[in-house]
């Protein structure tokens, strides 16, 4: 079985190179770096692990489907035809080049996803919930992670963020549903408020750079493998 997935997979990538596609690892080179994928918002990561996954698990986001091709059935991710001149370009606009970058950091997403469907199942009639609750999908889909999900896997919370200086108290709460607080700017380079609907993220791909700026002799671990 194993043997005929990947016998399958392979001639679909030679079939799509005679299309003009280009498989993504080939297109990125022998020693291949998401990194700027994911941090410019190409890439974000599965809910679940699949068995015959490539790419550490990460898919396209929305942004990326006029550039990108994904075949779920064979794993595959292609650079669409004509389309490999504008992706280097938005390569290039990598927000954050010199982040640490480890694909194997980020888990599947799953949990985050399971919260957004329980905050929409519960958000009614409300407008306002039921809009947040848009938004939240949108940014999940995007890569983008909620801060309580961070704190979940790494302990890191409000009190951490404000102890150095990442994000500071909010002075004038506009309602009750207002955050508490709010990026530095500092802090922007990891995490954003997606305003009006009161969502502090975690940008693509950042959060190992905050995990070591939060803890350094933790995050260095996941840092340092190959």
């Amino acid at each position: 079985m194993t043997a005929a997935v990947f016998e399958a997979r392979y001639h679909r990538i030679l079939r799509s190179r005679e299309q003009g596609y280009e498989e993504l690892s080939d297109f990125l080179g022998r020693h291949a770096d998401i990194g700027p994928l994911v941090r410019s918002g190409l890439l974000y990561r599965r809910e679940e692990n699949s068995e015959f996954q490539r790419y550490h698990g990460y898919v396209p986001t929305p942004a990326a489907e006029d550039r990108l091709l994904y075949i779920q059935e064979k794993e595959l991710i292609l650079v669409k035809p004509g389309q490999s001149a504008a992706l280097i370009s938005a390569l290039k606009k990598d927000p954050s080049p010199k982040s640490a970058f480890k694909p194997t950091f980020a888990e599947p997403t799953l949990e985050q996803f399971a919260a957004w469907r329980s905050a929409r199942d519960q958000a009614g009639r409300d407008v306002w919930r039921t809009q947040r609750c848009e938004h939240w999908h949108q940014a999940l889909l995007s890569g983008f992670m909620d801060i309580r999900s961070f704190t979940k896997r790494t302990g890191i919370g409000e009190g951490g963020l404000l102890r150095l200086e990442l994000c500071k108290p909010r002075m004038d709460r506009a309602h009750e549903q207002a955050l508490s607080m709010e990026p530095t700017k500092e802090g922007t380079q990891y995490l954003t408020v997606l305003d009006p609907w009161e969502l502090l993220l975690i940008k693509p791909g950042m959060e190992l750079p905050l995990y070591e700026r939060c803890e350094p002799e933790q995050a260095a671990y996941w840092i340092g493998l190959p």
